[in-house]
């Protein structure tokens, strides 16, 4: 392995902030489910994400596109994960934050019909 793929293993291995763009309320319902299942919010979206990805995405027809109200949000990801999230949105030819978006989406969905 020469210095170079040293360097990348260990950027790959590390962590960065990735911008999001959601609604409040959005953002703050996935916090208090991060919360009530004993997990940092961070580490929720990635879970969130990850699982969309691998079991939901192929059955979804179209991602949603972002609402005007949303507001900024950093996130401290992997970096595996960021890079993660950028293929598989440009598998779908839709931006990150509509992938993450619908992933949020669904969970929260799907939490408020265990709830009901």
């Amino acid at each position: 392995m020469n210095i170079s793929d040293d360097a990348q293993s260990a950027e790959e291995s590390g962590h960065r902030s990735m911008s999001l763009r959601l609604p409040r309320p959005m953002h703050e319902a996935m916090k208090a489910l991060a919360a009530r299942r004993g997990l940092k919010a961070a580490d929720f979206y990635v879970e969130t994400v990850e699982t969309f990805i691998r079991d939901h995405m192929a059955g979804y027809r179209h991602l949603f596109a972002i609402e005007n109200d949303a507001v900024h949000i950093s996130v401290n990801v992997p970096v595996r994960f960021a890079h993660t999230v950028r293929d598989a949105a440009l598998g779908r030819r839709v931006t990150p934050n509509e992938l993450v978006f619908t992933a949020v989406s669904h969970v929260l969905e799907s939490a408020n019909a265990e709830a009901a």
